[in-house]
């Protein structure tokens, strides 16, 4: 049996040195690096494809770590799946390039995309991108920290008090200057995409990055034709205009206004400042989320 095993070595390790030849040198000569990555790259899915194929292990555990829960989200080119890791009993959430969306590039590209600016980015209302996986079909994954409740599971049940919405829109503020100093907008800010555990919203935390844009840009530049919910996304991202910081503190705005109808207490004061972010015009909003956040102090002096 010993003498079988090494003869098939010996013929793995024969194909392979041919194989490794014709990945790295062309009919010209040495190919280049960038070349040399692609070529190894597609070998690598094909590689993975073959297994997940050939595996009879059970495929709800990904990258032999992470046991798949419930899908909690289906958007048009991701699956987005709450994970419990195998040996620390952690949970995770875990997001997913669609089975029919595998061999899309674009959408491979904005998913590794979305886990760069994730992982550029540490701050404490902030979800926390924690690593990129590659599953066992070539698709990319995200893992993200575990919090099991957003802004739109609340209702008039659960209402808020005007503190709890203080206290969520300087965690929104705060966490979106974190996001803006690094050179990005989030282009999707909503009650859905804004994560909590329990009521203590001062650790509120923006989440999903999946169609941020650097400032500056248009999202057709992203070969993106609209990005965000209309009913919070800013007049000039419906034009597809440039977008920059005040985009996103309008979409602040539109959220907070639509928490407003679930707080008890006297909210003139937040009503007053939520007209400052909603204006029609960018020029007419604070310039940034400092000067949003020192705007918000005035009022509640």
């Amino acid at each position: 049996m010993a003498d079988d095993a090494d003869a098939d070595f010996g013929e793995v390790a024969r194909n392979f040195a041919t194989l490794w030849r014709a990945l790295t040198v062309g009919e010209d000569g040495p190919r280049d690096l960038e070349q040399r990555r692609f070529l190894i790259d597609q070998v690598r899915d094909a590689l993975d494809r073959a297994e997940d194929r050939l595996s009879a292990e059970d495929r709800s555990i990904i990258a032999n770590t992470f046991t798949l829960e419930a899908r909690i989200q289906e958007g048009a080119t991701t699956e987005v799946y709450r994970a419990r890791h195998r040996d620390l009993g952690s949970l995770h959430v875990i997001k997913i390039l669609r089975p029919d969306q595998a061999g899309d590039p674009i959408a491979r590209k904005l998913l590794m995309r979305e886990a760069k600016i994730g992982m550029a980015i540490r701050h404490p209302n902030v979800v926390a991108t924690e690593t990129a996986l590659r599953l066992g079909d070539g698709r990319p994954a995200l893992v993200f920290e575990w919090l099991d409740q957003n802004l739109s599971g609340f209702t008039a049940d659960a209402p808020f008090s005007t503190d709890d919405l203080t206290k969520i829109i300087t965690a929104i503020l705060s966490g979106l200057g974190a996001l803006h100093e690094a050179g990005f907008i989030h282009g999707d800010l909503s009650p859905a995409n804004l994560l909590c555990s329990g009521r203590d919203f001062s650790r509120l935390k923006i989440a999903d990055f999946g169609v941020a844009i650097e400032t500056g840009r248009r999202y057709r530049e992203l070969d993106i034709a609209f990005a965000g919910r209309p009913q919070f996304a800013p007049p000039e991202q419906l034009a597809g205009e440039i977008l920059d910081a005040r985009s996103d503190l309008y979409a602040a705005g539109r959220v907070l206004s639509e928490l407003l109808s679930l707080c008890r207490g006297n909210v003139d004061r937040l009503d007053a400042f939520i007209a400052e972010l909603i204006h029609e015009q960018p020029d007419k909003r604070p310039e940034n989320a400092k000067a949003a956040q020192n705007m918000l102090d005035g009022f509640l002096r």
